[in-house]
């Protein structure tokens, strides 16, 4: 597609009325799979209000929050704005799994509410510098990526979304 042609699409296609429509289009078309925020070790919504009155002065209106169906291998976490849920890999709700790093997998996710994405010359960009500068503020960021490469390494999982 000739650019002049590819740019007329793009700022149509990312007007907010556009994307008002796919995103209510998305819902009509299907229907968010929510299991519980309970899970065997965790539970998300006590870690979400306790998250949410230390980081964001419980400004955070709190989106339904649930584990994963099944254990994943490629995303630890994911935030859903058009079904406002928050959802974490059930392979992290073990007593392996400190709950230091739930918290950051979850502050992360909590963390796109905030920091709605950016559109730059056509790209959808989630993690702005902004984004990445209040992600630094976790207690625990150094350690968490840290254990986030030695927990890809051996579960062979890249990072949170």
């Amino acid at each position: 597609m000739p650019d002049v042609h590819d740019r007329v699409y793009r700022d149509y296609s990312l007007t907010s009325e556009v994307m008002r429509a796919a995103d209510i289009a998305r819902r009509r078309r299907g229907r968010k799979r929510v299991s519980s925020a309970q899970g065997e070790t965790y539970e998300l919504d006590r870690v979400f209000a306790r998250l949410n009155k230390k980081f964001f002065g419980g400004a955070l209106e709190k989106p339904t929050l649930t584990w994963s169906q099944r254990k994943t291998r490629t995303i630890l976490g994911h935030h859903d704005r058009v079904y406002d849920t928050i959802t974490i890999s059930k392979t992290l709700d073990s007593p392996d799994v400190p709950e230091w790093f739930v918290e950051y997998i979850l502050y992360h996710e909590m963390l796109h509410m905030k920091h709605a994405a950016r559109f730059i010359n056509g790209r959808r960009y989630y993690h702005t510098a902004a984004f990445r500068q209040d992600e630094r503020r976790f207690p625990h960021y150094d350690e968490a990526q840290r254990w986030l490469e030695s927990f890809a390494r051996r579960r062979r999982m890249p990072r949170a979304a």
